[in-house]
């Protein structure tokens, strides 16, 4: 009896060993922590990453970029992308491959080194690899029209929605592609019937000017309106100029202006200066006293 009650003594003191998560646990996680509740998810994410996730690794590379529950180190995202993608997970090769192209302190820009990722990832189907690889035949010097809409197109094939934009946007401008707007337009109506809001943006280019259709203010009002509840800044000033041009009944200058007042509020850093100077020419066409300014602050408020 007392060697029994040894033994079961010893067992209760052993350590218990916890089982990896599961990549059912992982993706749960993975929302969690998309949805800001890092504490809780890092802990799955990172027991994980220790048993060799591939999800989880990739995961914790890119907390590491952004600082997001974790510290921000560009290195140890790096070493966990890399390890991502040598344990299966293709986004790790592209995440890699966005890392060198745009750079993040203490990394340098290396368009070479993000090819190499990039073409990694669309060797394994990866489509929005595809269309990464035509930005760069595209943004070259000199760039390579030819080369980055045959990448589009790769993409297109493959479903990623931005490729099927940029092929689409090659057929319009004759650039890469013959040009040709019957294409254009289907490649435009495809994306947008996806979702994509550049593509309802472009749509309410096409119909504005007539490009290959018949000109149509009020089918373009349509799909800059669309574009704007998808959140495209550009398609705010596009509507704004759009609503003075066409002098909607509806509408008014004070819409005019609240539309372009959210472009700018929500313009990309890098882009607000732009968006800036070209709603300052509409101010100045449509020269509002005091009261117009606060109704088109709070129209804006409510985009």
């Amino acid at each position: 009896m007392r060697l029994i009650s040894f033994a079961l003594l010893t067992f209760l003191a052993a350590p218990v060993a916890h089982a990896a998560p599961t990549q059912e646990d992982v993706a749960a996680a993975r929302l969690a922590y998309i949805e800001g509740d890092y504490d809780a998810a890092l802990k799955v994410i990172q027991e994980g990453a220790e048993a060799g996730n591939a999800m989880a690794l990739n995961i914790l590379g890119a907390a590491s970029l952004d600082g997001r529950g974790v510290a921000q180190d560009t290195d140890k995202a790096i070493e966990f992308f890399e390890r991502a993608a040598k344990a299966g997970e293709v986004r790790g090769y592209f995440n890699l491959g966005t890392l060198f192209l745009e750079g993040s302190p203490p990394v340098e820009q290396d368009r070479a080194r993000a090819t190499r990722e990039f073409q990694s990832a669309a060797d394994q189907g990866y489509a929005p690899a595809m269309t990464a690889l035509g930005r760069l035949q595209e943004t070259a010097e000199p760039p390579n029209h030819k080369a980055a809409a045959d990448w589009y197109e790769k993409g297109h094939k493959a479903g990623d929605v931005v490729g099927t934009t940029n092929l689409a946007h090659a057929y319009v401008q004759g650039i890469g592609r013959n040009e040709n707007w019957i294409k254009a337009r289907v490649l435009y109506t495809e994306a947008a019937a996806r979702g994509y809001p550049r593509a309802f943006n472009d749509l309410g280019v096409i119909h504005e000017e007539g490009y290959g259709v018949h000109m149509d203010q009020l089918t373009a009002y349509s799909f800059f309106l669309q574009a704007v509840n998808a959140g495209y800044p550009k398609a705010g000033k596009n509507i704004a100029e759009l609503i003075l041009k066409a002098r909607f009944p509806w509408s008014s200058k004070h819409a005019a202006l609240g539309y372009c007042i959210w472009a700018v509020r929500t313009a990309p850093d890098a882009e607000k200066a732009s968006f800036q100077e070209d709603c300052e020419a509409l101010v100045t066409e449509i020269n509002p006293d005091a009261a117009m300014r606060e109704r088109a602050e709070r129209f804006a408020d409510q985009l």
